[in-house]
């Protein structure tokens, strides 16, 4: 591996790593975002646990990531591959955060910032879908599967490069495998919650 590829591999890396649902749980209202709720390092749970607006914040900034090591890499001029290896990175720093010792989010807001920066088009439509279904079902698991589950479609039918069409079939499966993990955790901070009331 060169420089280059090290240096956008440790910035990935680092990106994915900022604790950002937590900053926001400790700097708004003084929670540890990881012990109410679902105890998930994600905006979903920030939303849900300490409001909308604290929660919107949390998920731009978790995007912003997803896109800042896409951006990093592309700076580079490095190769697709590495390009690529560099959006997993990033999503896999922010499921498992070394400085919350390896606790995180579940990937979806990361995920979707690098889908923004490697198909934009395509990611613009799943979000407006997923927002659609969201106000229909008010089901976030269900709209979000639907709407990550269309887009290796949408890139294929946009006559996307095989990589990139494939690359969204790669990534995904890390967010359900995530949940899985995160699962026992919730079950546990949802009794604990049950036998305070």
């Amino acid at each position: 591996m060169t420089a280059d590829t090290w240096s956008c591999v440790i910035i990935a890396y680092l990106l994915g790593s900022i604790p950002t649902a937590y900053i926001v749980g400790r700097l708004v209202a003084g929670v540890d975002i990881r012990t109410v709720g679902d105890g998930n390092v994600g905006a979903k749970n920030v939303y849900s646990q300490i409001g909308p607006l604290p929660g919107i914040v949390a998920g731009l900034f978790d995007v912003a990531k997803g896109a800042l090591a896409i951006l990093y890499a592309r700076r580079l001029v490095l190769p697709e591959i590495t390009v690529l290896l560099a959006g997993f990175v990033v999503v896999l720093a922010h499921d498992w955060m070394i400085l919350l010792r390896f606790r995180g989010g579940q990937g979806m807001a990361a995920s979707l910032g690098t889908f923004f920066v490697l198909l934009p088009r395509e990611a613009i439509i799943i979000l407006a879908l997923t927002g659609a279904l969201l106000l229909l079902t008010r089901r976030w698991n269900l709209s979000w599967s639907i709407g990550f589950g269309l887009l290796p479609i949408l890139a294929w039918l946009a006559g996307r490069p095989s990589e990139l069409v494939l690359y969204p079939v790669a990534l995904l499966p890390t967010i359900g495998i995530k949940k899985l993990i995160d699962l026992p955790r919730a079950r546990r901070l949802a009794s604990h919650s049950e036998r305070k009331r």
